[in-house]
């Protein structure tokens, strides 16, 4: 009789824990299922594009006709072997740049830039994101700031001032926004090249301030 229950008993154990490990492999794929295929992350630990890519990742995520390698022209007149995903398609294009080049291996830099885009980072933070909605996520108001040397090297800068986003955009990986202004009926875009303003300015608020490009540079001491 001992021994009849001692089998039920294991029995009994053993439908539960395979019930349970199902339950957790079904999990595992759900999740597996549910990952963000447009999502990038400076970290470079994950996202769809990060640290540990490579070329031959990309074809088979994204399919061979739609990575094609070109060079790429990084400012003064210098160019940089690179891979384009979905050049033809504006909302779904980026450009990689890769820190070993030959081998098309450790994305270096992804940027974007378009009036939309499926790609985007922390907070589904993307190209035509308003300053006033990226004030929000921040927690508080940040600084912006131009500074154009007479170049086509113009630098832009945010100053996050301890807020939500400063982490994400100003770690060892970093996010850098370019911010465009689309006038509004009424409102007039002056001052010189170089200014500074606060987000929460009203003058530049009506100009609809808003992201039109987007680069991430991959954090360098990135878990392999």
């Amino acid at each position: 009789m001992k021994t009849s229950q001692s089998v039920a008993l294991f029995r009994g154990s053993f439908s539960v824990g395979l019930a349970g490990f199902i339950l957790l492999a079904a999990m595992t794929a759900f999740g597996q299922a549910q990952a963000d295929p447009w999502l990038i992350l400076a970290s470079g630990e994950k996202g769809a594009i990060n640290s540990h890519t490579t070329r031959q990742d990309l074809v088979r995520k994204y399919g061979a006709a739609n990575v094609v390698d070109q060079d790429v022209d990084i400012g003064e007149g210098e160019v940089q072997s690179g891979t384009f995903l979905f050049p033809k398609d504006p909302q779904r294009q980026t450009e990689i740049l890769w820190k070993d080049p030959d081998n098309k291996t450790a994305p270096e830099s992804a940027q974007i830039w378009a009036k939309k885009s499926l790609w985007h980072g922390v907070h589904g933070i993307t190209l035509g994101t308003s300053v006033s909605e990226l004030e929000r996520l921040n927690g508080r108001r940040f600084r912006f700031a131009l500074t154009n040397d007479g170049t086509d090297m113009a630098e832009e800068t945010i100053s996050w001032r301890g807020g939500r986003l400063e982490k994400e955009f100003q770690g060892n990986g970093r996010i850098i926004l370019r911010i465009e202004s689309s006038p509004t009926k009424g409102a007039k875009q002056s001052g010189p090249a170089d200014f500074e303003v606060d987000s929460d300015n009203p003058d530049w608020c009506a100009q609809t301030p808003h992201i039109s490009e987007m680069t991430w540079f991959f954090a360098s001491n990135a878990q392999q």
